[in-house]
């Protein structure tokens, strides 16, 4: 079965992200979907021309804000909690070719305290892996994550997302 994951975010102050919210038109506007039969998150995307790094070929960061972004929603789809990047390793087997469809595929692989490790694969449209990568989060405290966000974004609706 496959649901849409809903972006929590839509509501939050000063929310902008550049990968998923639908709203910032110079962004990514990614939407994403738990294959809960598999276990994973996914997203698709077509990148457009003006992401390339070298012509015809997806520019690196631009992979690495899809996979990044992928991890945080198959992480959160999990816990259901606000979590920090730590670390992300990027291997790149291949050129990632523009035009095309992507499928970004997350899943949870470790989970250790607050550190959740979370496998994405990047593929192309033969479904061919392109990159592969380890994200690691941390969830933060809420202490923590007031310092770092500002507390006074956390609205009563948001305060079920944080870990004391």
């Amino acid at each position: 079965m496959t649901r849409e994951i809903e972006n929590i975010f839509l509501d939050f102050p000063d929310y902008g992200c550049f990968a998923c919210d639908p709203r910032n038109h110079k962004g990514l506007r990614l939407k994403f979907f738990a294959d809960d039969e598999k276990g994973e998150v996914f997203t698709t995307y077509n990148p457009e021309v003006h992401l390339e790094g070298f012509p015809g070929i997806l520019h690196g960061g631009i992979q690495c804000a899809l996979i990044d972004e992928v991890a945080f929603w198959t992480m959160f789809d999990k816990y259901k909690k606000i979590a920090l990047t730590s670390k992300l390793d990027m291997e790149f087997l291949r050129p990632v070719n523009t035009p095309c469809e992507l499928t970004i595929r997350g899943k949870v692989t470790q989970i250790d305290g607050r550190k959740v490790q979370v496998q994405v694969n990047l593929f192309n449209e033969k479904n061919k892996v392109c990159t592969r990568s380890a994200v690691d989060y941390t969830i933060t405290t809420r202490e923590v994550t007031y310092k770092l966000i500002g507390k006074e974004r956390f609205t009563e609706e948001f305060q079920k997302y944080l870990e004391d």
